[in-house]
């Protein structure tokens, strides 16, 4: 009987660590829809990004990647984690290959024009901010949040 609750309990505990089906980018209700070695991959990714560990999420998003390489979730993740280690070349590419994969991925947009304001290129920025207010006229939590992100940006004092 004792092993057999030890075994639930490790079930359980394993089911809880591969389970997310979510991506990032302020709601966008994507889901990977993996499986196998690369959803365990980009489950772990993704509690790694949660804990803000950026850059040991990046080997376990590229095994994904070689799972699913035209996966616009897993590209965006891998270009919001870039740039959250300052690789902004690497981070700006991963964005334009989920765009050009899916051009409606709001994270996506939300999270280029992040990146674009972090390279002091508030005009692009914009860009995203206008894409993103014609991909939802009605307002969604990424358009906001990009606003805000540029709002911000604006009243920000100038850094050398």
């Amino acid at each position: 009987m004792r092993k057999w609750v030890i075994a639930a309990c490790c079930i359980a505990a394993l089911t809880a660590w591969t389970a997310p089906s979510f991506s990032m980018g302020s709601g966008s209700g994507a889901v990977y829809g993996g499986g196998g070695t690369g959803f365990d991959d980009y489950a772990i990714a993704v509690r790694l990004i949660k804990h803000e560990k950026y850059a040991d999420a990046i080997p376990h998003l590229l095994t994904a990647l070689s799972e699913r390489p035209n996966n616009a979730d897993v590209l965006n993740y891998l270009g919001y984690t870039e740039r959250m280690t300052g690789n902004y070349p690497a981070s700006l590419d991963y964005y334009q290959r989920a765009l050009a994969i899916k051009p409606e991925h709001k994270g996506a947009h939300e999270y280029l024009g992040e990146l674009y304001l972090q390279m002091h290129d508030p005009a692009s920025a914009q860009r995203e901010l206008d894409t993103l207010a014609s991909l939802c006229p009605d307002g969604c939590a990424e358009r906001e949040t990009l606003s805000k992100a540029i709002a911000t940006y604006g009243t920000a004092p100038a850094s050398n």
